[in-house]
């Protein structure tokens, strides 16, 4: 049994929409991804987040819906195919439950019988907010009536037109509904159309409509129209000034060669037309023939090409998102596939025509929303979406032309736009650089620098084409790294979860730090003034000069004002705080005062600060002759003191000086101690912890009148402590959470949870940091109490999501550390290193952090690391911009980056306009008794829609180079050899190149011969279709047919033989091994599938063991865990991390305990019929597996997988026992959990560790 959980949700930004969802005057934009709707409220500062919901199917269409009387509008959402489905929300925003969406109807839209829409699924809604249109099944359409924003009733009409490319209503000035239609007829031309609504007939009018005539787009205008998405866009009627109509509204059609517009047919042209009809109806009765020959010319007439209204030359690629600008000024911002954004201008359209102006180059757009004040929001699937402002003016050099526009295409300046317009007469006509004569024909501005402002970036790593997983320093601590975007926005992203870290200032020069401290003026002082560091010959004290400005540090020596201070600076410090005076007046209380304790070897020394001469000076001392201190700790009222030879002595901090309160017997060598209070607004400790060095344990006393007494001892540890720590992690209103942590003199952090009623330690958790031994310090983070771990590596302590979570930093090195609150440096940490002193603040808990490589016009294609180069190998495909239409090339590359600053350092470069890059590949084979890395790529010949016969399998080298100043890297092919068809996937065995070319599975071992290599083909197993996919496992070789299924094969005696195979048609597009007899593998349909090999009658056969459907296309999977700590974990161990189009990754878990299967199971089966979802009619039936064709009632639940995201839910409804309750309960008796709700609880939270 395998957990299906997500570790970064999908990321691609769908659609988007802005509208008034609450009654108060606030406008909000909503955002659809894959599964998930957002809505955000317009803020003078910008964006502000308000809700989300999570939907169970993929989002196609977002659309708003007017509610009719009122300002406000409902959302209505098109779920996808394989089970399309409408759902209406609503918006509430309360201020003290806060804000959500509710669903107020849930639409089911699939059929058993049609075919689903080849080319256009989406709704589409009146501006009204009365009627909406849903295309999602060829030839029919559903009608939904609606009701104050709400759902009334739906009723499905027949469309005539079966390739439908384009829908919108028309802007009829009556209380008629008309459809304008796009569509491709049975002779592969282009139509353009209107169909009459009939709402009290519950359908569509059989003969074309009369507000718009009938035309067919030149092929010319539109090439290839099913290649590219076409848009059809609704233009409402403008008036003159006197309130005379000029412009009649109509339709535009963007998408091609040319961006046509088309006018509404004026009143009397559809009069004309009606008469032609009465004529035609009255011959009914007439001759038959003549009939026949009066409607053959009346279709004629209606596919004829008519005369447009307007057009404009379109320069750019394809389109592939359009929004209107203004309702009541017709202008529409237009996005192509690289980016290039342009406005188009229908002002004044009869007598200057369409205006197309380019504004600049951002994301390439999948959607794009005005709104408000020249603010536009862009939702990106191949790049960060972005928040944009529209400038009057170029915002970069005006020396550089805004955007590049075919030399074939005329254009005006923009200078000739905004000038004055010039007289009607001949003077005008001369003007080479002035607007058309005809304005049908439109223009084209040429402008210079970008008229773009980028307010804020969304961070989006779709789509995901290939990934890694790699330790690029050895830590432990693994990174993703993925090859990601499209068109302009070719991107590498790093991406890892964790903790921010801001550096504010260093100190170099300051080496062989072993313990810093940061002090006060004063015990209640709110601002640090003193650091104060000890290495392991003495001790250096530095004042803080900040005054909120720039901040220093002055070395206060011992000369001068320092002369007679009371601080000893020749030896080690080992503990140094803050005081309170401890006075008793009848009671023992205590104040503020300038006291500071500090404890060397030699003892503890009660000193007090003079604010006038700024020094220390002793008031009292404790020492004990021939008695060597080797650790100590201190709090506001308690020191403790370890000798040498294991005795422990505790002591009480009285007004001048110090009370021996403990003095306990020799015991084992002590290692570490620490008396910080559980309670930080208490002034003393009712616990110590100690931890010693033979016997590598940790124990926690309490204090009696007789002295220590022990509480709890933990079980033997990996190494001795050097950093104990007794904590609670308790957050506001909430209970206390105590756990107690050591840091290892190994480089791993051991933590338990700490019952103080029973006095018991909880299961033993160990968090590697390294290999050097570990620090701990207190700190708080926006006020959370966290501690935080440094070692190799750091990482952050903290509570959340009800368990102990720690967030790696990347920090290297860190030998100490301590909290310091300044003026200038708030909440901040006082850092060591082996060679500096530096200053920085955590921020961002277990947050999410993306660090993005651009690449622009080169897109990466596919990724890999070799660790003894310490460099990436990226594959790139590099398409320059081209007009829709027109030819284009793509020039394919392999190029070496540095692993740390991504550098370029080395380029190969395919054979331009003829070679495609398929795979990459590295490794590192043993030749002439070294090891060598080298570089493996498979390149084809592209043979457009045919399969391609030639290919080749290249062998590149990398060697260091002195000569260039931009590279020191120079690659070089090595070896080649020739295949028959493309390389569309490579792996390893040992040494051995394993490659899937077209149908076959090849083997070819490198040889060298006086040191030329060369590539010898070892075996070649050809049964398949396509082999797109390829994995390994020892000496076995996992194929993924792309038409077929899955097959298992090994190497026998330097053969390929074919172990196992599943017959049933799968469409595998990624596949992995789990192990020898077990595999993962993702089908075209999003399904995930597991296959373990099997014997049947003493056949080997691969059993399809789990099905499950993810809703996502996934791209790779990796075998392997995110990080080390959760690589196994109480029952679930990480076996695969996946990627996916949308920008998803996830992580796949094996339950390893089969009675914990069955618990999980049945948790996910109750919380199905408890908890509701929106979208599809169980959580069952979603996650069933799917396919294009439909389902059936036959078709089987998934199986062999737990959808974690949804068990994590259960996480959720704690606080709610009726919840709760209904949960475990079930519908019946036997359905009722017998797993505790606090072994559920801590089930889950180990899980939540995993991602």
């Amino acid at each position: 049994m395998k957990i299906v959980t997500t570790f970064h949700q999908s990321s691609s930004v769908l659609a988007s929409v802005k509208c008034q969802l609450s009654s108060r005057d606030v406008e909000h934009l909503v955002v659809a991804k894959s599964n998930r709707i957002d809505v955000y409220s317009l803020k003078p500062h910008g964006l502000e987040y308000k809700c989300g919901l999570e939907l169970r199917g993929i989002v196609t269409s977002l659309k708003s819906v007017p509610i009719h009387g009122s300002s406000r509008s409902n959302l209505l959402v098109l779920l996808s195919h394989p089970d399309p489905e409408l759902i209406f929300l609503s918006y509430t925003d309360n201020p003290s439950s806060g804000s959500q969406l509710s669903v107020k109807k849930e639409l089911s839209l699939y059929e058993r019988t049609p075919r689903p829409a080849e080319f256009f699924t989406d709704v589409v809604v009146h501006p009204s907010g009365k009627v909406a249109v849903v295309s999602c099944y060829t030839g029919k359409l559903r009608v939904v009536k609606l009701k104050a924003g709400n759902y009334d009733e739906d009723f499905d009409v027949v469309l005539r037109e079966l390739n439908l490319l384009g829908l919108d209503f028309l802007p009829l000035s009556d209380d008629g509904y008309a459809l304008a239609i796009l569509h491709v007829d049975y002779q592969e031309h282009v139509q353009l159309l209107a169909r009459d609504i009939s709402l009290g007939d519950l359908e569509l009018s059989s003969s074309p409509s009369l507000a718009l005539n009938p035309t067919t787009v030149l092929d010319k205008i539109l090439p290839h129209p099913l290649d590219f998405s076409l848009r059809l866009i609704s233009v409402p009627p403008q008036l003159e000034d006197e309130g005379v109509e000029e412009y009649r509204g109509g339709v535009l059609i963007i998408g091609g060669r040319k961006i046509m517009m088309y006018e509404l047919a004026s009143t009397l042209g559809q009069e004309k037309q009606t008469r032609k009809k009465r004529r035609l109806e009255k011959k009914r009765d007439a001759d038959a023939e003549q009939v026949e020959v009066a409607r053959a010319k009346e279709k004629e007439r209606e596919v004829k090409p008519r005369k447009v209204e307007g057009s404009v030359d379109w320069p750019w690629s394809e389109v592939t998102a359009v929004c209107a600008v203004d309702p009541l000024v017709p202008r529409f911002l237009i996005g192509d596939s690289f980016g290039r954004l342009s406005l188009l201008s229908l002002e004044s359209v009869k007598e200057k025509g369409l205006i197309l102006v380019p504004l600049g180059e951002t994301s390439p757009a999948s959607s794009l929303t005005y709104l408000t004040s020249q603010t536009i929001y862009l939702g990106s699937h191949f790049g960060d979406s972005q928040l944009l402002q529209l400038s009057p003016t170029a915002t970069s050099s005006s020396d550089k032309v805004t955007v590049e526009i075919p030399p074939e295409i005329k254009t005006i300046s923009a200078a000739t736009l905004s000038g004055p317009s010039t007289s009607k007469g001949k003077a005008r006509e001369t003007d080479e650089d002035s607007l058309p004569r005809d304005p049908t024909k439109g223009t084209v501005v040429q402008t210079k620098g970008s008229f773009i402002n980028v307010l804020e970036n969304f961070k989006n790593i779709a789509p995901i084409v290939d990934a890694i997983l790699v330790d690029t320093d050895g830590s432990g601590e693994r990174q993703v790294v993925t090859c990601s975007g499209g068109g302009n926005r070719g991107s590498l992203n790093i991406v890892r979860n964790g903790a921010g870290f801001l550096e504010l200032a260093s100190v170099p020069g300051l080496t062989d730090i072993v313990n810093v401290w940061s002090i006060r003026d004063d015990v209640d002082g709110i601002h640090d003034s003193h650091i104060l560091i000890s290495t392991l010959q003495a001790t250096q004290l530095f004042r803080i000069n900040d005054a909120g400005g720039d901040t220093t540090l002055t070395y206060i020596k011992d000369t001068g004002l320092a002369e007679n201070s009371g601080l000893v600076t020749d030896v080690p410090t080992l503990a140094l705080g803050n005081v309170p005076r401890r006075v008793n007046h009848g009671q023992r209380t205590h104040q503020h005062s300038q006291l500071v304790v500090q404890v060397t070897k030699r003892g503890a020394r009660l000193l007090e600060y003079d604010n006038v001469s700024m020094t220390y000076h002793t008031i009292g001392e404790w020492e004990q002759t021939g008695c060597e201190v080797v650790v100590a700790d201190v709090n506001a009222s308690q020191v403790f003191l370890a000798f040498k030879g294991g005795r422990l002595a505790g002591l009480v901090i009285e007004d001048r000086g110090f009370r021996l309160s403990i003095n306990n017997a020799v015991g084992p060598e002590i290692s570490a101690i620490s008396c910080a209070p559980l309670d930080p607004a208490k002034q003393f400790s009712n616990h110590l912890v100690v931890s010693y060095w033979n016997q590598k344990t940790v124990q926690i006393f309490t204090f009696n009148p007789q002295g220590l007494v022990p509480a709890a001892t933990t079980p033997p540890l990996p190494a001795f402590a050097r950093s104990v720590l007794l904590y609670d992690f308790q957050l506001e209103g909430e209970e206390n959470h105590y756990y107690l942590l050591a840091g290892l003199a190994d480089g791993t952090v051991a933590y338990f949870s700490w019952n103080m009623k029973d006095k018991q330690l909880g299961d033993k958790k160990i968090i590697p940091l390294g290999h050097a031994p570990v620090s701990l310090a207190e700190y708080q983070i926006d006020g959370k109490r966290t501690v935080f771990a440094a070692g190799n590596r750091a990482t952050v302590f903290s509570w959340e999501k009800k368990r102990l979570h720690n967030s790696p930093i990347m920090l290297r090195d860190v030998v100490t550390a301590t909290a310091l609150n300044t003026a200038s440096f708030k909440s901040s940490l006082v850092l060591a290193t082996p060679t500096t002193l530096f200053i920085g603040r955590v921020q961002e808990l277990d947050k999410m952090h993306i660090r993005s490589i651009p690449l622009g016009l080169d897109n990466p294609v596919g990724i890999v690391y070799e660790p003894s180069l310490k460099v990436f190998g990226v594959g790139i495909a590099r398409t320059e911009p081209y007009r829709i239409g027109g030819s284009h090339h793509t020039q394919y590359s392999f190029k070496l980056f540095d692993h740390i600053t991504f550098t370029p350092l080395a380029n190969f470069h395919c054979k331009a306009n003829y070679e495609r890059l398929g795979a990459v590949a590295t490794f590192a084979p043993v030749i002439d008794g070294r090891s060598t890395p080298l570089f493996c790529i498979g390149v084809h010949v592209d043979s457009g829609d045919v399969e391609p016969t030639e290919g080749r399998l290249l062998i590149l080298s990398a060697s260091s180079i002195e000569q260039s100043k931009t590279s020191s890297l120079q690659m070089s092919l090595v070896a080649e050899a020739d295949v028959k068809g493309c390389v569309y996937a490579m792996s390893f065995i040992t040494d051995v190149v394993v490659a899937a070319v077209n149908s076959s599975v090849m083997m070819f071992k490198i040889k060298s011969s006086e040191g030329i290599f060369s590539l010898e083909l070892l075996s070649e197993w050809n049964h398949n279709y396509l082999v797109a996919s390829l994995a390994t496992y020892g000496d076995r070789i996992i194929v993924g047919d792309q038409l077929n299924s899955v097959s298992l094969l090994e190497i026998f005696n330097g053969k390929i033989r074919n172990i196992a195979r599943d017959y049933g048609p799968r469409w595998p597009v990624a596949v992995e091994a789990s192990d020898k007899d077990t595999i993962v593998a993702a089908n075209f349909d999003s399904n995930l599938m597991t296959f373990k090999l099997t014997r049947v009658l003493e056949r080997p056969l691969l059993e399809c063991d789990g099905n499950f459907y993810l809703g996502d296309f996934v791209t790779k999977f990796i075998r392997g865990s995110l990080n080390s700590e959760s690589a196994k974990n109480a029952g679930l161990e990480a076996s695969h991390v996946f990627f996916s189009s949308s920008g998803r990754i996830g992580v796949i878990i094996e339950v390893t305990e089969p009675t914990l299967s069955l618990h999980l199971t049945a948790l996910q089966r109750n919380l199905a019929g408890a908890v509701p979802g929106v979208g599809g009619e169980s959580h069952t039936k979603f996650r069933a597996p799917k396919n294009k064709k439909g389902r059936s009632d036959a078709d089987p639940a998934a199986f062999g997988f737990i959808d974690g995201d949804f068990v994590e839910q259960f996480l959720t409804h704690l606080g709610s026992l009726d919840d709760v309750e209904k949960i475990m309960a079930g519908h019946s008796d036997p359905e009722r959990l017998t797993m505790p709700i606090d072994e559920i609880q801590a089930v889950l939270e180990n899980l939540q560790s995993f991602h």
